[in-house]
């Protein structure tokens, strides 16, 4: 597998980590020469390139991770082969808009790679099918086929609720340190809690498994019961709700 990554952040970053191992050949733009230039010293079938048209012409395979608004900058010029793949895993952009800025014959593919695909544990949605992109993502943890446009947009809304769970862990941690626990020490004792909890299993459901950590009549009960009340487990969906539409906008915006 030979690939090109066009915009090296941190989404490149996580998934050369993860496919290091692998061993593929990795071309790399410039255009964030730290991360770039700290991946090919670490790994040394990751290579940097001059610039973005040099990564196309090395690599069958091209992985877009640039930010939405970056898009037409990053494939201003480009001469892009028709039989190239290019995964884009920037939100926001529909298969249409992107094969517009293309041209005919490139194959364009929609991927929301998550952080998780650093130790190759992270399942990726995809969209539509291609056999290259899906080969991409099983090797870092796993990709999930979504076939209608509005259900991508919704899985690419349900990741807005990651810095979400971290703000909640934080309040709990927050609240430890103001009973007179000092705050670095009411952190430590949080990752704790939570770290032990393993959601990877798959043969138990997240309801199965919520419930099996609480004891009827017991504090986890009660607290899951005044706190995430239907109120406010309304509120999450209406929230969601309000993310899944400011995605479907963005994707007419950038179509424009």
């Amino acid at each position: 597998m030979i690939i090109g990554i066009i915009g090296t952040g941190s989404i490149a970053r996580d998934i050369v980590d993860g496919l290091a191992p692998e061993g593929p050949t990795v071309h790399l733009s410039p255009r964030n020469a730290r991360i770039a230039n700290e991946l090919a010293r670490r790994y040394p079938d990751v290579h940097v390139r001059a610039d973005n048209q040099s990564v196309v012409d090395a690599a069958p395979l091209i992985l877009l991770a640039v930010r939405p608004d970056n898009v037409r900058e990053a494939l201003a010029g480009l001469r892009v082969p028709g039989d190239r793949v290019v995964i884009s895993a920037v939100a926001g952009w529909s298969v249409e808009a992107l094969s517009a800025l293309l041209g005919d014959g490139v194959t364009v593919v929609r991927s929301i790679p998550l952080p998780a695909v650093r130790e190759r544990r992270g399942i990726t949605a995809v969209h539509p099918a291609h056999p290259a992109a899906e080969e991409l993502f099983d090797r870092l943890g796993g990709a999930l086929v979504v076939e209608e446009p509005t259900t991508f947009d919704a899985l690419s809304a349900a990741t807005a609720s990651i810095s979400s769970y971290l703000h909640y862990l934080d309040a709990v941690a927050a609240w430890i340190a103001r009973q007179g626990m000092a705050a670095d020490a009411a952190e430590s004792y949080v990752r704790s809690m939570f770290s032990g909890i393993s959601i990877a299993d798959q043969s138990t459901s997240l309801s199965e498994l919520a419930r099996a950590h609480e004891t009827p009549g017991g504090n986890n009960e009660a607290l899951r019961e005044r706190w995430f009340n239907p109120q406010n487990r309304a509120a999450l969906d209406d929230a969601l709700e309000h993310i899944r539409r400011r995605v479907a906008a963005s994707t007419s915006e950038w179509a424009r």
